[in-house]
């Protein structure tokens, strides 16, 4: 099996429960979406899929294994996770930064993967004189030379990304969806956390919609579990689908989805 959750549940100690009952197998090769409104456990969600957190109860297991069975080291070799905010606490260069993600440093992987994410001319600047949204592509090339080439047959290997384009301007937002689904083209399982629900439309695979409990409103492919109707329930604004199969929006509007 590859990365999978299952009745995941999760609760901070003395408060409410953050997710509920949270089952689904996440597929090589495939662009996974979470989407879901602030609150619903989304981040919680992957922290839990990269072994950061121990559910409360069910379990979240990586080729058919517990998450916690893995070796730290095993997990970092196949899992890599690109954060909401990208931080470095040293006054390290934008290569230095990427080379991090490889145990051995790698010049070379550290080029390409900067390269992938259009920032090959910047390698040698300080990470922290960069804009928010280059700092975002950085630790998305980070992850990339994390994970190396393709793992062999039946060892998974994935990319958990929380909110990636949210600091892009769109020419880069869509950039990098391209290169996520490229690198699901070469095998990964790829996950990514968006609040840009045409993004999600026009590159996911599937889709997982949580509500404001922390269930699973919607889980399928993303044509179906990104229902306007579906979205408009759990978000609380009524959503409509513009454009044709290349050129496709999902867009929120004004009006409360009981005035359908």
């Amino acid at each position: 099996m590859p990365l999978r959750a299952d009745s995941l549940s999760f609760a901070y100690p003395g408060g409410p429960p953050v997710l509920e009952g949270v089952t689904f197998t996440l597929e090589p090769g495939k662009v996974t979406v979470v989407a879901g409104p602030n609150g619903s456990g989304k981040t919680t969600l992957l922290r839990l899929l990269l072994g950061l957190l121990r559910p409360t109860s069910g379990r979240a297991t990586l080729d058919g294994r517990d998450l916690h069975r893995h070796r730290p080291a095993d997990r970092a070799a196949r899992l890599a996770y690109v954060p909401q905010r990208a931080h470095v606490a040293f006054p390290f260069s934008v290569r230095q930064v990427v080379a991090l993600g490889r145990r051995n440093g790698s010049g070379e992987a550290a080029e390409e993967a900067l390269r992938r994410v259009g920032l090959a001319d910047a390698a040698d600047r300080p990470f922290h004189e960069l804009s928010a949204g280059q700092q975002q592509r950085v630790a998305l090339a980070r992850a990339v030379c994390q994970l190396g080439a393709p793992a062999p047959p039946g060892v998974t290997r994935a990319l958990l990304a929380d909110e990636p384009t949210a600091a892009l301007d769109p020419a880069h937002a869509f950039g990098a969806m391209e290169l996520l689904g490229e690198l699901a083209s070469a095998g990964l399982t790829v996950v990514v956390v968006l609040h840009d629900l045409t993004l999600a439309e026009r590159y996911a695979h599937h889709a997982i919609v949580l509500d404001q409990t922390g269930r699973v409103a919607a889980h399928g492919p993303a044509r179906g579990a990104l229902d306007p109707g579906v979205l408009g329930r759990v978000f609380g604004v009524r959503f409509v689908k513009l454009g044709d199969a290349k050129r496709r929006a999902l867009v929120p509007v004004s009006e409360p989805p009981d005035t359908l």
